[in-house]
């Protein structure tokens, strides 16, 4: 099959402006414990900064994604990177862990305009290899949040937090590109016919699938944002460094950017509700080893768990996008981020599980959401993973 040239350069313009989005939002995660000391935060009160990011920036995402479904999402994406550049820089200027959250939220509000309508757009542009399109899109992220751990807590080791500040530049150069970028935007980067999204909708029979696949997103958002919250704090427990700590995480998404175009590939070429299910499935006990284990198997143990949840990443994605696909902005958005806004709502609940047990123990507990991710896959009907028409998946009652 021929290569359509000018649509693979957009998803890489795309998948570039991805490693950005999710550089700066990973940046406070593996700070978390130093944001602690630094604004003698309790354990319970930490929690709740990347539960109000997460909720504040996932929760808006289908509405986002309704708006681009509308738009010219390459001018949308410039306009998320933008916002994420100049909040995500200004942190080192709070005076307080307040101040901190508004910024950090408002960075959040520029992820949210970002992520449907840039997951939108790869799978509009490739739509016959939809799942490594999205591998691709979301390997770019993966390789944002692999570098953001070392930069932040290397550049506050070196020079302080207040230095931080000098991260705004490349995210204002990629903004400016990806705008001239927009406005030569090709027909297929708009939906020519979006259909009217109603909430009504989701009560029909056809729309089942796509409640199965938030539930089960829900799920491994959990697992996600629980780790990203917490395993800074993990490491401290354990007498990890700061440098340490960052060096670790971005190990960890490295392997899970490798799980993800592996996942990627093997998904436009067996069954991805299999694929999905292995995925759940054997990531859980890694995620449970790397907390049972904190010596040097621990480390391992976490790259393999990175790299076998990841596996599963993009066939949620794709799979909601076939049951809208007049609305792939939309049914990203509800996958991606209102799974993850509804996640971000147990890291409170996490932190106090951690006070009260371990971090160890609250993070064991968080690994066993795998069992009914893998449970409820069963529920999802073949037909969508054998489907290579996405117009097919209809929602007609």
């Amino acid at each position: 099959m021929p290569t359509n040239k000018p649509a693979l350069r957009r998803v890489f313009y795309t998948t570039f402006a991805h490693t950005a989005i999710d550089f700066y939002m990973l940046l406070s995660p593996p700070l978390w414990a130093f944001f602690k000391t630094h604004f003698s935060l309790t354990l319970s009160q930490v929690a709740i900064l990347p539960s109000v990011v997460s909720v504040c920036g996932s929760i808006t995402q289908p509405f986002m994604g309704y708006l681009g479904d509308r738009r010219n999402r390459m001018a949308l994406v410039a306009l998320g990177v933008l916002i994420c550049a100049v909040f995500v820089s200004s942190i080192g200027f709070a005076p307080s862990a307040p101040i901190l959250a508004l910024l950090l939220i408002a960075a959040s509000m520029g992820s949210s305009l970002f992520h449907p309508n840039a997951g939108g757009l790869v799978t509009r542009l490739l739509p016959e290899r939809s799942n490594m399109a999205m591998a691709i899109f979301l390997t770019g992220g993966t390789l944002g949040m692999a570098i953001a751990p070392i930069v932040g807590t290397q550049i506050i080791a070196r020079h302080g937090l207040e230095k931080i500040w000098i991260i705004i530049f490349p995210g204002l150069i990629l903004s400016a590109f990806l705008y001239l970028a927009s406005r030569k935007s090709a027909p297929e980067e708009i939906e020519k016919a979006p259909a009217r999204f109603d909430l009504s909708i989701l009560r029909t029979r056809a729309m089942r699938p796509l409640l199965v696949l938030y539930a089960i997103s829900v799920f491994r958002s959990l697992i996600h944002s629980g780790f990203v919250s917490f395993t800074a704090l993990l490491g401290e427990s354990w007498g990890w460094s700061t440098g340490k700590i960052g060096w670790v995480f971005s190990g960890y998404l490295l392997a899970s950017t490798a799980g993800r175009m592996v996942g990627g590939y093997l998904g436009d070429r067996v069954s991805p509700r299999k694929l999905l299910a292995f995925s759940n499935a054997t990531s859980a006990p890694f995620h449970i080893g790397f907390c049972l284990f904190p010596g040097p198997a621990a480390i391992p143990l976490f790259f393999i768990a990175g790299f076998l949840f990841d596996l599963g990443i993009t066939t949620t994605i794709v799979l909601a996008q076939r049951v809208l696909p007049q609305n792939t902005s939309t049914a990203t958005g509800l996958v991606m981020g209102f799974a993850w806004g509804a996640a971000g709502l147990m890291i409170p609940l996490i932190g106090k599980l951690a006070e009260l047990t371990s971090i160890a123990d609250a993070l064991i507990v968080v690994s066993l959401s795998l069992i009914p991710a893998t449970i409820l896959v069963v529920l999802l009907p073949t037909e969508i993973s054998t489907q290579t028409e996405p117009a097919k998946a209809t929602a007609d009652d």
